[in-house]
């Protein structure tokens, strides 16, 4: 709302500086003229500057739950999850997130290969894969899948070219192909336990992306897992 009222006043003034120039330098048709064509050019303003999503990340509501897949015979699959929140006055619209590795755990001046480099589509809790989400205006929000484990797999199913050296697949990320697959076909998304730095970012349709850098720590024990 404040952002709201700032728009307003600054509007109203520079409104005022311009009346008072044309008047005091062109002739009245001008001033006529100029306040016939101010009130569209303020609504394309509001349009371009208030009118849009502010997305927020609500660091502080990272939540952990452990939920039964009834699609995957009913198996628990554990989950982190991060609050998104859009405090502007439009709904941010058909929002898509990813989360890329920035930095990885070390070990002998080498960096862990897993998961790949490349960037993980993450899905929306409780939505299908690969839908995009609209989070409504006005402190609006809506909760990412960031993490996941399938805890019945078995040590056999978490091995990988690296185990040897970097330990067993620990979790993955929540990506669209990790749950239309299944985690042990997705060795490509998981992560091994350690220190990661990541970055997630939420792409709204109608706004400019929002990005957030977080530690990333996994433990083979979920409780022990955190993102800060």
């Amino acid at each position: 709302m404040m952002r709201l009222w700032q728009f307003i006043g600054v509007g109203i003034g520079l409104a005022i500086i311009i009346i008072v120039v044309l008047y005091r330098f062109t002739q009245p048709i001008f001033v006529a003229a100029f306040l016939g064509a101010w009130p569209a050019f303020v609504i394309a303003l509001y349009d371009r500057f208030v009118n849009v999503p502010l997305i927020a990340f609500e660091r502080h509501t990272v939540q952990k739950i452990s939920l039964q897949v009834v699609d995957r015979g009913g198996v628990i699959w554990n989950f982190l999850r991060l609050n998104i929140k859009n405090s502007g006055f439009a709904p941010a619209k058909n929002c898509t997130a990813e989360l890329r590795i920035l930095r990885r755990p070390q070990q002998n001046s080498q960096s862990c290969p897993a998961p790949f480099d490349e960037p993980k589509g993450l899905k929306w809790a409780g939505s299908n894969p690969r839908e995009a989400r609209t989070i409504p205006s006005r402190k609006g929000s809506a909760i990412l899948d960031v993490l996941l484990d399938d805890t019945s797999l078995v040590p056999s199913a978490r091995g990988w070219h690296g185990a040897s050296d970097w330990g067993s697949l620990t979790l993955w990320a929540a990506t669209h192909d990790v749950y239309i697959m299944s985690p042990s076909q997705r060795a490509q998304d998981a992560f091994c336990q350690g220190d990661y730095e990541v970055e997630i970012t939420i792409f709204p349709e109608n706004g400019a992306p929002k990005s957030e850098t977080f530690r990333l720590h996994i433990d083979s024990i979920w409780d022990m897992t955190s993102l800060t």
